[in-house]
């Protein structure tokens, strides 16, 4: 697939090669994913534009010591992008409240490819009524709401 201006992408960080396969099986036919192993220059993500999901393997070294998803949520062309974060189950436990947070959802490992496959979906789908909704979002806190 070409990348072209019209084809959503997924960009994945860190994600297993097996993982990536079966990503690659399933959304190839409507979304280009992009996969980054090693820490890059942030520079080289911000070329993409039509960018749908973002998919971070919180268990990756590099990615908790680079301070990715700051540097990612201070862009604004992935403010409105949603992110999840996969993270093996073992991890999660010692995994800091405040890094939870960053993350739009989690996806304990190991789970089934439908359970993957399905989130990733409501996740773009998320995205794409966004993208295409032209009047301004409202958010509301339950805290907020009089009955």
């Amino acid at each position: 697939m070409e990348c072209s201006e019209n084809i959503p992408i997924i960009i994945t960080f860190g994600m297993e090669t097996t993982l990536n396969d079966i990503l690659q099986v399933y959304l190839q036919n409507k979304y280009l994913l992009i996969r980054i192993q090693q820490e890059i220059s942030f520079q080289y993500i911000k070329m993409y534009k039509n960018v749908m999901l973002l998919i971070i393997n919180s268990d990756a070294p590099w990615i908790r010591s680079s301070k990715l998803i700051h540097k990612i949520q201070q862009e604004n062309l992935f403010q409105n992008v949603p992110i999840i974060g996969l993270c093996l189950k073992k991890y999660f436990k010692n995994m800091e409240n405040s890094e939870r947070y960053l993350y739009d959802d989690i996806l304990l490992l190991p789970c089934n490819n439908e359970d993957i496959l399905t989130r990733i979906e409501v996740w773009t789908n998320t995205a794409e009524f966004l993208m295409n909704y032209k009047e301004e979002s409202k958010t509301f806190s339950l805290d907020k709401l009089e009955i």
